[in-house]
């Protein structure tokens, strides 16, 4: 009987909790200009091989570098490319391959008064997690990265993102008993 109890008080707050969570954005929290999530740009020089990239993303704890051809935004470098290029794979001395070798060229960017949505949708549709934010002369003065659209998203949703209930007490009442 406790137990029935307790399992009760548990659905019972779940179904509380549920109801919290249905607050939605405003206009307002949605239309927010991409200057004000954007970090640092972090660039490297086109000319530079593939370990000073990595390098680089290593020394600056970040995944990805915007590579630059004098000033100009020419491509994205990230992990992704040394987790699908690189690593595992016989490519030979990282320090004598251009870093264009595993760049991706041509990268969606965005402007600084593009919106909060254009950047989710951006990354959403192109299945990315990055990025870059470029002036009108394509020169590369941001990043937006999915962490720090999901750090806003949790500035507004602290209690439904940071305490999500369990899917039905973690399916406890579901699992099999005995050993």
């Amino acid at each position: 009987m406790l137990y029935d109890s307790a399992i009760d008080e548990e659905l019972a707050q779940m179904d509380q909790d549920s109801e919290i969570s249905k607050r939605v954005l405003a206009a307002s929290e949605i239309y927010v200009p991409l200057r004000q999530l954007m970090r640092d740009c972090v660039t490297i020089d086109i000319a530079e091989s593939t370990q000073d990239a990595i390098d680089l993303l290593i020394d600056n704890h970040i995944g990805a570098a915007s590579v630059v051809e004098d000033g100009i935004l020419r491509g994205i470098f990230g992990e992704r490319d040394v987790l699908r290029k690189i690593f595992n794979k016989d490519v030979g001395d990282l320090t004598q391959i251009p870093v264009t070798q595993f760049m991706k060229v041509d990268p969606q960017t965005a402007k600084p008064d593009d919106l909060f949505d254009t950047a989710v949708l951006y990354m959403s549709r192109g299945r990315f997690r990055h990025l870059p934010i470029v002036d009108e002369n394509q020169h590369p003065i941001g990043m937006v990265s999915i962490r720090d659209v999901i750090s806003y998203l949790v500035d507004y949703f602290p209690h439904e993102v940071l305490t999500l209930p369990p899917n039905p007490i973690r399916d406890a009442l579901k699992a099999r008993e005995g050993a």
